[in-house]
């Protein structure tokens, strides 16, 4: 995963910036490229800001629209797999499933086990 520059570091080339020196030398000096330095730069004469963008995914639309209609389906159908689930409410995927039954406070199905202890 690639990680943002250290706020230290964009503040400083900043800086060299702001007091003249020309951002083709400032990449040079730290090895930071061009386009990079542009964007900083840029965002900071907007924002004042020289903090990073926060990384959040999109949200996922879901395809489950009827909510009631999914939980009386997923009352009926508790003893099935996601992906069994899945095939059998169509136009979805098992994560689809996961998801929604995340969303809805479902847990996951477990195994019972039986376990014999043995007395002596």
């Amino acid at each position: 995963m690639v990680h943002p520059y250290s706020q230290d570091l964009r503040e400083r080339a900043l800086n060299l910036i702001i007091n003249g020196m020309s951002i083709s030398h400032v990449s040079r000096l730290l090895n930071i490229s061009r386009p990079t330095l542009h964007q900083w730069r840029d965002r900071y004469l907007t924002t004042g800001s020289t903090a990073p963008k926060a990384n959040v995914p999109p949200p996922q639309k879901s395809k489950i629209k009827d909510w009631e209609e999914f939980e009386k389906f997923v009352e009926a159908n508790h003893d099935q797999t996601q992906k069994q689930m899945a095939a059998k409410w169509g136009n979805c995927s098992r994560f689809t499933i996961s998801r929604s039954l995340k969303k809805l406070g479902f847990t996951r199905k477990k195994k019972h086990m039986v376990i014999k202890k043995e007395t002596n």
